[in-house]
């Protein structure tokens, strides 16, 4: 038996080895090719959707979780399921959105008030209901923390979708968050399946973030919404006062982005401006 086990681990390891080697130079080719070109913030036309490296490995892989390992396999699937869809999301906005209507209140005041469906909006609803729907799941019998969690979610995914305005800068906090709450989870004792899919969505992020970083391609909400739901899910598993916390800290960064330019703050601020020229070229 020790063979065929040896060899059951080994296959997955390798596999995910040779899909972080070809899957960031392959989807880059592609891209190219499918011109799903933008123009960034110094008015250059480069690749975007290039979060789908990130949705693509760590489906992959939390799919092949899923197969070979029994006691992950529920929250595996879930979380793969949260990705497909907050991915998705993000992929329709890529590809059809409207660059002028900025913010959540101006995809819900465009749906309201000029009867105008926009990608943004059905994002931003069809993240909530997909949400929600990824907490009931995590929390079946208790709907208030269910609806704690639905906004954990949701309220994650658009706080790094906020950030994505820089080269590397959305993809490098999620890293830097990912990490705090991979060593919150392990201090609280938290189970392997609670921490494992946080760390299989890290790991293909560090490649997409070096290649934002230089802005040779824009992760684009396709990745970002993903990140965001990730940290979301992740955050789900923590203390109930670590979740109040975060869910203070979000809506704090929500009613602000509606007011002022996070990209204007953070360059007013030597020290904000300092760290967030570590995360990728100005």
């Amino acid at each position: 038996m020790p063979g065929p086990l040896s060899l059951r681990g080994l296959l997955p390891v390798a596999l995910g080895l040779l899909l972080l080697l070809l899957l960031p130079p392959l989807a880059l080719r592609l891209l190219w090719r499918w011109r799903r070109l933008e123009t960034n913030f110094r008015g250059e036309r480069i690749p975007q959707s290039f979060g789908l490296v990130i949705l693509l490995w760590a489906g992959v892989m939390l799919a092949l979780t899923a197969a070979l390992a029994p006691p992950v396999r529920r929250n595996c699937l879930l979380w793969l399921s949260g990705l497909i869809g907050f991915g998705g999301l993000g992929f329709l906005d890529d590809t059809f959105g409207d660059r002028q209507i900025k913010g959540l209140r101006g995809h819900f005041r465009a749906a309201l008030k000029a009867r105008r469906v926009t990608t943004g909006f059905l994002k931003a609803v069809g993240g909530a209901l997909l949400a929600l729907r990824l907490a009931t799941l995590l929390a079946p019998d208790n709907f208030l923390i269910a609806l704690l969690d639905a906004a954990l979610i949701a309220l994650s995914a658009n706080a790094i979708n906020l950030l994505d305005l820089r080269p590397g800068r959305a993809a490098a906090v999620f890293l830097v968050l990912a990490v705090l709450l991979l060593g919150l989870l392990f201090a609280a004792g938290a189970p392997l399946a609670s921490g494992l899919p946080l760390l299989i969505v890290f790991l293909p992020t560090l490649l997409v973030w070096e290649r934002d970083a230089q802005a040779q391609a824009m992760m684009g909400d396709t990745g970002s919404n993903l990140l965001g739901a990730a940290l979301g899910l992740a955050l789900a598993s923590t203390p109930l006062a670590a979740r109040l916390v975060a869910l203070l800290l979000l809506l704090a960064l929500h009613v602000a982005a509606e007011r002022v330019s996070l990209s204007a703050v953070i360059e007013r601020h030597p020290l904000l401006r300092a760290l967030d020229r570590l995360t990728g070229i100005r």
